[in-house]
């Protein structure tokens, strides 16, 4: 394969990203084109001399609580092209998030689920100083959490539904590379496990759901203009 013909591409899909709207869609419109005559993916081009690597987060869910974390990590490694897993220490309850991707996609990974459970932590803190002061159990307490969490991932989950939509037209779906689910072959995949969750906590589902659809990394992974 000639490389000008990828160097060509690589152009068009970085001009894809244009602020002009007419010339990013002309731009990957191009792109696509080549791709689909020179039979070529995305990643074929971008990604060609790329290993996929492991992230650990740090980040860890313990046996009997948090297990909302399972549901977001899988949501966001998902639409960003990766897979994840967990680890868990012999004789340990702590069950460590990691992620398996190209650099860019693990380093998205990771910034993002990083800053979503932070999100969500915050806002349980709130939930629990309030549960105890109504003086509810502990299995309440943490029924109570597992409802926001759920509820906030289902709400990230529906927004990133929403964006794979918009990008249809222009061929943009997010799918994980075979080459990366590969890696996981010989290992457990985390299977994502719900903890109870009680109809009467539907309003801390539903106040989990508005927040997760309303959740933006843009700003965290930015930082501070300069």
């Amino acid at each position: 394969m000639d490389t000008a013909v990828r160097d060509r591409i690589k152009k068009l899909l970085a001009l894809g990203k244009s602020p002009n709207q007419n010339e990013a869609n002309y731009a990957i419109l191009k792109a696509k084109k080549m791709m689909v005559e020179y039979k070529l993916t995305e990643r074929d081009v971008l990604r060609k001399d790329e290993i996929p690597i492991k992230v650990d987060t740090n980040i860890y869910y313990t046996t009997r609580k948090e297990h909302w974390m399972t549901g977001l990590a899988d949501v966001i490694a998902e639409n960003n092209c990766c897979v994840f897993f967990m680890i868990t220490p012999p004789g340990s309850q702590k069950h460590y998030i990691i992620f398996y991707g190209y650099e860019e996609d693990a380093s998205i990974c990771t910034g993002t689920f990083a800053y979503a459970v932070d999100c969500i932590r915050s806002q349980l803190k709130q939930i629990v100083k309030t549960l105890k002061d109504e003086e509810k159990t502990g299995t309440e307490i943490r029924s109570a959490c597992e409802s926001f969490g759920k509820g906030f991932y289902e709400g990230l989950e529906d927004i990133y539904h929403i964006q794979e939509e918009e990008n249809q037209e222009w061929g943009l779906v997010t799918v994980v590379p075979p080459e990366v689910a590969e890696l996981l072959k010989d290992m457990k995949h985390a299977q994502h496990q719900e903890g109870a969750i009680h109809q009467d906590n539907e309003s801390l589902y539903i106040r989990g759901y508005r927040e997760g659809k309303t959740f933006t990394i843009q700003n965290k992974l930015e930082g501070p203009e300069l």
